[in-house]
C-alpha cells in the first residue's frame, strides 16, 4: 500500500556492500565507437548536504524553468540559462508550518505552458497549486466526500491534461479500494472518480500529450489502462487494458516514425516493454539482461532503468544507470528497427539517477537522484533553446458504471 515512487530507497553507501562486480564488455575505444552521440556535463547543483533524494523533476514547455522535489518535501526552482546553466531562484514547501516526511512529494507539474504556476502533489491526498511569482498557494485539490463515505487517503501519482483543464490523481490501494480522482483545474472543484480499473497502487498517470481527453494509467497490479474521457461512464471510457504480467513503475506516450501512438513501460523488475496504444498489442519487450547487454555491461543485477524519452526523429531512447560506484555509469540505448542500440554514454555522472526530463528540440537532458544533485547534460553539437533562443551553451570545466467526471 505504499507509494512506490516515494518508498525509501537504499542509500548509495548501503548499496556499495551489496552490488556485484561489474565491468564493461568492451574496451574504452570500442565504447566510443558504440555510443556515437556525445553528451557533456554542462552544469550541476547539489541541493542538500544531508542524505536527501530528489523524488520528482519537472521542466516547463520552453525549457526555461526546472522544479525539483526532495524527500524533505522542499521544492527547488531553477532558471535554465544559456549563459549561467542552472541558477536557483527559490525554495518552497507545500506545507505551511514544517516539512512532513511522512507525506512526501509524489509529483510535480507545471500548470500550463508558462513557468509561473506549479502543481505539487503530496502523499496525503492533496495537490496544491502554487504561484511562483508570489510563492503563495493559490488552490488545493482534494476529494470531497459525503456522509459515511471514506475518502481515499493517499495519492501516489497525478497528471494534468494538455490544455490544463483536467487534473487526475491516482491513489494507493487501501482496503481493496483504488481510485482515479478527477478535478476541474479552472473551476477548482472535484468532478468525479473511477474506481473499477485497478486493484493495486496507481504508480503512473499520463495524459496524452496532444489529446486532452485520452488518459493512460498504470499500477502495481500489472495493468495499463487507457481511457476516452469523453465517454459517459467508466466502463465505456475504458478503451484497452494491457496485462504486462509485472508490477508497473513508469509509463510514457510516444509517437513512432509511422505517426502512431505507442506506450512505453518500465517495470519494477527493470524490464522494458512497448505497446501499440489502439489495440494494446505488444510491440516489443526487453528483459534486464538484454538491456545490460545493450549498454555493454556484464552484471544485470546492477542495471536500473530510469525513463524512456521521445526523440525528434520518431524513435525513443531508454535511459539506464548502474548501482555500481554510486551510479557513475549512466548510458542510453535507442529503440530502432525492433532493437536496442547503443546511443549515448554520459561521462561524469556522480549519483544513482532516479528521475530525468528530456527536451527533444534541443536534445537537453536533466537528471536527478540519490545524491540530491541536479545535472544538466547537453549534446556537444547542439544549441540550448531558451526563452530568448539566443546563445550556445558553453561547457564548464568544473563543477462499475461510475458517471464520467465531466
Amino acid at each position: 500500500m505504499s507509494c512506490v515512487d516515494d518508498a525509501p530507497l537504499p542509500s548509495s553507501d548501503d548499496e556499495s556492500e551489496q552490488v556485484l562486480e561489474d565491468s564493461d564488455t568492451c574496451t574504452p575505444f570500442e565504447l566510443e565507437q558504440h555510443f556515437l552521440h556525445k553528451y557533456r556535463l554542462f552544469d550541476e547543483t547539489a541541493l542538500s548536504l544531508k542524505k536527501e533524494y530528489i523524488l520528482s523533476l519537472e521542466k516547463d514547455d520552453s525549457l526555461s524553468r526546472l522544479a525539483a522535489g526532495l524527500t524533505d518535501t522542499s521544492v527547488h526552482i531553477f532558471d535554465i540559462s544559456s549563459e549561467r546553466g542552472l541558477q536557483q531562484l527559490e525554495q518552497i514547501s507545500p506545507f505551511q508550518v514544517a516539512p512532513q516526511k511522512d507525506n512526501p512529494i509524489c509529483g510535480l507539474r507545471y500548470m500550463d505552458e508558462t513557468p509561473n504556476t506549479l502543481l505539487i502533489g503530496t502523499k496525503d491526498g492533496l495537490v496544491r497549486l502554487f504561484d511562483l511569482r508570489t510563492q503563495k498557494e493559490q488552490a488545493r485539490f482534494e476529494r470531497d466526500t459525503g456522509k459515511g463515505e471514506q475518502a481515499p487517503k493517499f495519492i501516489s501519482s497525478f497528471d494534468r491534461n494538455c490544455n490544463s483543464r483536467l487534473l487526475c490523481t491516482g491513489t494507493e490501494e487501501v482496503c481493496s479500494n483504488v481510485y482515479l480522482v478527477f478535478y476541474d483545474l479552472r473551476e477548482r472543484r472535484h468532478m468525479g472518480d473511477y474506481f473499477d480499473c485497478h486493484q493495486g497502487d496507481v504508480t503512473s498517470l499520463r495524459f496524452h500529450p496532444q489529446n486532452p481527453d485520452t488518459l493512460a494509467s498504470a499500477s502495481t497490479d500489472g495493468l495499463i489502462n487507457t481511457f476516452d474521457l469523453k465517454e459517459a461512464n467508466e466502463d465505456d471510457a475504458l478503451q484497452i487494458t494491457i496485462n504486462t504480467e509485472s508490477s508497473v513503475h513508469k509509463i510514457n506516450w510516444h509517437r513512432n516514425v509511422y505517426d502512431k501512438d505507442i506506450l512505453s513501460c518500465i517495470t519494477h523488475t527493470n524490464d522494458f516493454k512497448i505497446y501499440e496504444s489502439e489495440e494494446g498489442d505488444s510491440i516489443d519487450e526487453f528483459d534486464r539482461d538484454k538491456i545490460t547487454e545493450a549498454i555493454k555491461r556484464t552484471t544485470e543485477a546492477n542495471c536500473n532503468l530510469i525513463d524512456a524519452h521521445s526523440l525528434s526523429d520518431g524513435n525513443l531512447f531508454l535511459l539506464t544507470g548502474s548501482n555500481l560506484n554510486k551510479g557513475e555509469i549512466m548510458r542510453s540505448v535507442k529503440y530502432e528497427s525492433k532493437k536496442l542500440l547503443p546511443y549515448a554514454n554520459f561521462d561524469g555522472n556522480k549519483q544513482i539517477v532516479r528521475e530525468s526530463v528530456f527536451d527533444s528540440k534541443s536534445n537537453v537532458l536533466l537528471t536527478a537522484g540519490e545524491g540530491s544533485i541536479v545535472t544538466l547534460w547537453t549534446a556537444q553539437d547542439n544549441v540550448l533553446s531558451t526563452s530568448s533562443g539566443a546563445n550556445k551553451l558553453k561547457a564548464k570545466k568544473s563543477k462499475s458504471h461510475k458517471a464520467n467526471p465531466y
